[in-house]
């Protein structure tokens, strides 16, 4: 959902992309870290508190982009996931 949000009518090369990301997350143990970071900003968010744009490795995560833990589109400014 969040691709569609994010993107419209995502390319394969998107689809492809968010498949090899997840795979990654959770094959390296990193599940419970991503969904705890989404519940903090969310709260951030829906209680009007700031949060920066995304930063450290996940902020090059279409991942983190998907589930607006950031805002930065990874796509769009070539950035890495590794």
């Amino acid at each position: 959902e969040g691709l569609e949000k994010r993107y419209g009518d995502p390319s394969e090369e998107l689809k492809n992309r968010l498949s090899y990301e997840l795979e990654t997350i959770h094959q390296m143990g990193y599940v419970d870290y991503f969904l705890i970071v989404w519940d903090f900003i969310k709260y951030a968010k829906d209680h009007g508190i700031s949060v920066g744009p995304g930063r450290g490795s996940a902020a090059g995560s279409i991942v983190s982009y998907c589930l607006e833990i950031t805002t930065i589109d990874p796509i769009r400014y070539q950035l890495l996931f590794e």
